[in-house]
């Protein structure tokens, strides 16, 4: 599957190399809705940041768009726990 990183990923400054490093590193996630597949992810970028991301699945296509990285947020830190 090949990932895209739209821009709107990089509106609370988070890098390219942060985002494929947490996606690489998810410990947990949730399902926002079907279809298409829309998750929230949760895991750790190459500096230890902790960092949540929002994608949506393009099965058709065989492509992940990461549309929205940022700081994980207090409330989505049970994700950390490897909840899917």
């Amino acid at each position: 599957m090949d990932i895209v990183i739209l821009d709107s990923a990089y509106k609370h400054g988070i890098t390219s190399e942060s985002i494929y490093s947490c996606l690489f590193n998810v410990r947990g996630g949730k399902l926002l809705n079907d279809p298409p597949p829309k998750y929230l992810f949760a895991g750790f970028d190459h500096l230890g940041n902790a960092i949540e991301l929002v994608t949506i699945e393009e099965e058709d296509r065989n492509l992940l768009l990461v549309i929205h990285a940022m700081k994980l947020q207090k409330q989505n830190m049970y994700l950390l726990e490897g909840d899917f």
